[in-house]
């Protein structure tokens, strides 16, 4: 029995090293076709094909993901260098996604630059960048020197076919910065591109230069592409200096070798140069034939133009979806079933979270502006206390004095008379300062609304002038306010009083004798102003615009009359108050118009 046991326990030890010994056998002889792939596509790209396809049937066999994705991603490279836009893409995408379930990150690399390369030759430069570009951010994450040098070639290569020279002599120059002397043999290649475009931006010394050095290059490495392109740009580089029999020489050889390797790329870019080439030389049908087959090798090149980019895309991301089914059904399902869920979850996550970060903002947002505005009405609050404790002290503690001097007799009632116009002013001072304070404190009151009505302003300005007749009287200014006749508000009589007390006064200070303070009336077509005018003193640009929001600042009338900057910071409140606004108008030394805008005043 324990013989038995053992004899079968060899066996499936044997079975399994055979078939361990088979996988590295198949992965070794994939790698070393792909090898000879890669040193041929160039050149001998049908050569190079049927190698790569070779590659990829055993490693069908091997069931090896990673295996079959490179195979796939050579037959695509061969395909392409060949010519034969189509059959690369539906090789290269299967390949691509393939790597992307894999997280096979250098194949999928590849496979995205020489997506690109099939878009540049079909004239797709742009979407051949966006490949391009999406292979270089992969790179970068590799290091890998090499492609790091032929993925900023391509884009070179691309921004020089769209002319953008700038942004093409950038790639080339963070290309050069790769250049390794392990990939010598590809360095023709990027003196090629420097050489196109030193020649496309007139530079012919310097392209001639590059040419040369390409030339050497593709000789030194047998490589045919290379020369026959450095024959092709030499022989436009000749036509552009007149040397058309040097030119066509050059034409006919890159357009021979071109017809040998049976690229189409490179039938069609010499054919079109030797067309010119014999045009310069006036065989004009040589220049004619050469020219139709340009067209018909553009046309085979090319042919990826005549369908839609978002159908060929789809396209081919519906054959990938067939053929990987077919092997890998219930996994895919598994996985697409777990990728929706995943999906749903994170876009509900993403709403739930968008909502609640706007909340959150609107919230922290009215916050700020409560926060603020409670911060400026305790500084104003602040202020309004620190005049008040200066300007209540000043008028009482000279009345007090005058009234403590007489009751101890060391003044006499004679002596106190010429005092009193001066306690009487003080005094005046004190009430207005206090009527202000008081109306303020109302306004503040939460829930307090203004009540308003019709009322006509004219009785209103006509009681102001006379409580103010002594003050107007003492600097001999006159106020006029003929427009107020027929004019009426929609508004808080009241507050309108105090608005047009405070404008008066101040102009009235600020005013020089012999002078005129002016109220203007306009009425507008759903609004009403009130204008108050005079000529006086003015005051700078700077001033205008802290007069409403810097602060409980006064200056001396000239007549020296005292204030305490509270009655233009009460103005502003109560214009606000009352659902409008005020502006004001200055130029120092000759004046100043206050403007209280009132809104929705439809008759």
């Amino acid at each position: 029995m324990k013989l038995t046991i053992h004899l079968i326990t060899c066996c499936t030890l044997c079975v399994a090293s055979a078939g361990w010994a088979q996988r590295i056998n198949y992965t070794k002889e994939v790698d070393r076709l792909i090898r000879q792939c890669d040193s041929l596509v160039y050149d001998q790209p049908q050569e190079s094909l049927e190698l790569a396809q070779t590659a990829h049937n055993l490693a069908k066999d091997s069931e090896n993901d990673s295996l079959i994705a490179v195979a796939l991603n050579r037959v695509g490279s061969a395909h392409w260098s060949l010519g034969n836009p189509m059959e690369a893409l539906e090789q290269l995408q299967v390949s691509l996604q393939i790597s992307e379930l894999n997280d096979f990150e250098e194949v999928m690399a590849k496979n995205l630059g020489n997506i690109g390369n099939v878009y540049s030759a079909s004239g797709l430069d742009l979407d051949a960048i966006g490949y391009y570009r999406s292979e270089l951010a992969i790179q970068k994450k590799l290091k890998d020197t090499f492609r790091l040098f032929a993925v900023n070639n391509n884009i070179g290569k691309a921004f020089l076919d769209l002319s953008y020279y700038d942004s093409a002599n950038h790639y080339l120059m963070k290309a050069f910065e790769y250049l390794d002397p392990q990939f010598e043999h590809l360095h023709s290649i990027y003196f090629f591109n420097q050489a196109e475009l030193n020649y496309k931006q007139g530079n012919l010394q310097k392209a001639d230069s590059l040419v040369q050095l390409t030339m050497a290059n593709a000789q030194e490495f047998n490589s045919k592409r290379g020369i026959i392109r450095a024959n092709q740009l030499q022989a436009e580089l000749d036509r552009s200096r007149g040397k058309y029999q040097s030119a066509l020489g050059k034409a006919k050889k890159a357009f021979n070798m071109a017809m040998e390797s049976g690229v189409k790329e490179l039938i069609y870019i010499t054919s079109k140069t030797l067309s010119r080439c014999y045009g310069a030389e006036n065989q004009f049908e040589d220049a004619y034939e050469m020219e139709l087959l340009h067209e018909q090798y553009l046309d085979s090149v090319q042919s990826v133009n005549t369908i839609n980019e978002l159908e060929l895309l789809s396209y081919y991301q519906r054959l990938f979806q067939v053929r990987v089914l077919e092997s890998k059904n219930k996994l895919n399902k598994q996985l697409a079933d777990q990728r929706q869920l995943i999906i749903q979850g994170l876009v509900v996550a993403l709403v739930i979270a968008a909502i609640l970060i706007a909340i959150i903002v609107m919230v922290v947002r009215e916050l700020g502006i409560r926060k603020r505005k409670l911060e400026n009405l305790n500084k104003f609050k602040a202020k309004i206390f620190a005049i008040v404790s200066h300007d209540l002290k000043s008028p009482i503690q000279a009345v007090s004095s005058v009234i403590e001097m007489f009751n101890q007799k060391l003044i006499s009632k004679e002596e106190i008379e010429p005092l009193l116009p001066e306690v009487k002013e003080k005094t005046s001072n004190l009430i207005n300062l206090l009527n202000n304070l008081f109306l303020w404190a109302e306004g503040q009151m939460e829930g307090e609304n203004l009540a308003k009505e019709d009322f006509s302003l004219h009785p209103v300005i006509e009681e102001l002038e006379s409580e103010l007749k002594e003050r107007l009287d003492g600097k001999q200014i006159e106020l006029k306010y003929d427009s107020a006749f027929g004019f009426y508000l929609h508004s808080n009589p009241g507050i309108v009083r105090v608005l047009l007390r405070n404008l008066v006064v101040n102009a009235i200070k600020f005013s020089n004798p012999n002078s005129k303070v002016e109220i203007n009336c306009v009425k507008g077509e759903s609004t009403k102003v009130i204008e108050v005018i005079d000529d006086g003193v003015g005051m700078s640009k700077e001033k205008q615009e802290k007069l409403f929001t810097g602060g409980l600042e006064s200056s001396d009338g000239t007549a020296g009359e005292r204030g305490n900057g509270l009655g233009l910071a009460l103005c502003h409140d109560f214009v606000k108050g009352l659902g409008g606004k005020i502006e004001v108008d200055s130029v120092k030394g000759e004046g100043s118009v206050f403007r209280i805008i009132f809104t929705d005043q439809n008759d």
